[in-house]
């Protein structure tokens, strides 16, 4: 869009120096994502340092969006009185064209797969579809770039979901209690909201877990649209309480993970049924865990809540691979060991993997770490869980930040003795591999789809699938 266009939108009261015909492509108050011939918001209500200024000058700006006369600036600034309303009508003009749907999954895990598997049916049943959240910015099951957020900032969700020309679309998103509590998702239409869970996470941001709780609450009271549909866990301990408050809010409701659900999976290690609502399908899925089946019924719960058939969902569902960096098979040993890589940082989450049903009876072996600057009291859970639910142990760092790891993994040990502490990731993923026993499991949690690390100010490549890969082929090598 012409610069001089979007002058005609915003009418700032103060304008320097601007050239009409330059073309805009983006607007972001981040400096790290700004592209070329972006405009800039530099918002002085916040913190915003002259040294984020020159990042995004330096990475592509072209104009300045501001709110208070910025000295010796190269390029030109747009100075108004109304920043936030400035910002979304720049919004609404670069990207006019909302979604078909917007389908919001929220939940403490889970969040991942269900937009995953929703993505895919949607794809599948020949919709176009958009889809983000930790797995980054995807089109039709396609990545299209990262993102640096679960949920990102507002300006950035806007241009990723919404488009420039008229194309019947649908958007699926993760909805983080990060994204809810900074407001992020104002202003975007939700129609169909769902839960998968909710177990402790975060508590270091919410402080309790009430706190928390009441934030993934807020998808449905404060971003649903009055005409939306909700998606609810029939296990939540909080379900019947959701459903009494939106019914009298007049929200229509699909519920599933019950015998007593509209929609409910179950498997009995010979065959798996899919009942919804009074008819039953047998299906061939992936899943061997109740927590996957409960993904599995809240994505079609999603797909029937837009208007897809049953026929349409079950000749989906064989056909839907699983995401990166979630019970990933790296690969075997020469003895008939497999590597998994899993993203699993809750200990909800940990559990979840340590008590698959398809490990021959054995406890898997780990190897995780739990991060820093994050919620310290999941770290005590984290290390009991697989103490009793794991066999050989690591010990590891995660992603440490600005904490020291030395004492984060000594909290860790000092609840789960018969572990191995060693702190360099790489070499405790050479140590577990080579360690591995004939037909066992091991499970490398906590980063699963992740490439990069954490440590103090740095940020390094680190990829636990390509780390476990190389590890296996050298040991795989050396049996030859």
């Amino acid at each position: 869009m012409l610069l001089s266009k979007i002058l005609e939108v915003i009418c700032p009261q103060d304008i320097r120096s601007y050239k009409k015909n330059i073309n805009i492509r983006y607007i972001t108050a981040n400096s790290k994502l700004v592209i070329s011939n972006s405009i800039y918001i530099a918002d002085f209500k916040k913190n915003i340092k002259q040294e984020f200024i020159n990042e995004a000058i330096k990475n592509g700006a072209v104009v300045i969006l501001t709110n208070k006369k910025i000295k010796s600036l190269k390029i030109p600034q747009f100075i108004v009185n109304n920043l936030k309303l400035s910002v979304n009508l720049i919004l609404h003009s670069l990207k006019s064209f909302p979604p078909n749907n917007i389908i919001g999954i929220t939940g403490t895990n889970g969040k991942t797969s269900v937009v995953w598997l929703v993505s895919s049916m949607l794809k599948f049943s020949g919709l176009n579809v958009k889809s983000l959240g930790t797995l980054g910015y995807y089109k039709n099951l396609k990545k299209n770039k990262e993102t640096s957020l679960t949920t990102p900032e507002k300006e950035e969700l806007h241009q990723l979901s919404y488009s420039s020309s008229y194309k019947k679309t649908e958007f699926v998103f993760e909805v983080s209690s990060h994204g809810m509590s900074k407001n992020r998702i104002d202003n975007l239409p939700i129609n169909v909201a769902a839960i998968t869970n909710i177990t402790q996470d975060h508590l270091d941001y919410h402080k309790t877990f009430k706190n928390y709780q009441n934030t993934k609450f807020k998808i449905f009271f404060k971003y649903l649209s009055k005409k939306g549909i909700a998606i609810i866990n029939d296990n939540l301990n909080s379900a019947n309480y959701l459903k009494q408050k939106l019914k009298k809010n007049n929200i229509k409701i699909i519920s599933y993970g019950k015998n007593t659900s509209d929609v409910n999976c179950i498997s009995d290690k010979k065959r798996t049924i899919l009942r919804i609502y009074s008819k039953k399908y047998l299906i061939k899925f992936y899943a061997v865990k109740n927590f996957e089946f409960e993904n599995l019924a809240c994505s079609i719960c999603c797909c029937l809540a837009i208007g897809l058939k049953n026929k349409q969902v079950i000749n989906s569902i064989s056909k839907i691979s699983k995401p990166d960096g979630r019970m990933q098979l790296v690969d075997f040993l020469y003895n008939g060991a497999k590597i998994f890589v899993d993203y699993a940082h809750t200990p909800d989450a940990l559990k979840n993997i340590l008590l698959r049903e398809d490990y021959n009876f054995k406890k898997p072996d780990l190897v995780f770490g739990c991060g820093g600057n994050r919620d310290k009291i999941k770290r005590v859970k984290m290390a009991k869980i697989a103490c009793q639910y794991a066999n050989k142990i690591y010990i590891t760092d995660d992603n440490p930040r600005n904490e020291n790891p030395d004492l984060i993994r000594q909290k860790i040990s000092s609840y789960c003795s018969k572990a191995f502490n060693i702190g360099n990731r790489r070499q405790a993923i050479k140590t577990a591999i080579n360690n591995l026993n004939s037909k066992t499991i091991l499970i490398i949690a906590g980063k699963g789809h992740e490439k990069k690390q954490i440590i103090k100010n740095k940020i390094i490549n680190f990829d636990d699938v390509k780390v476990a890969k190389y590890f296996i082929k050298k040991r795989n090598f050396r049996r030859l």
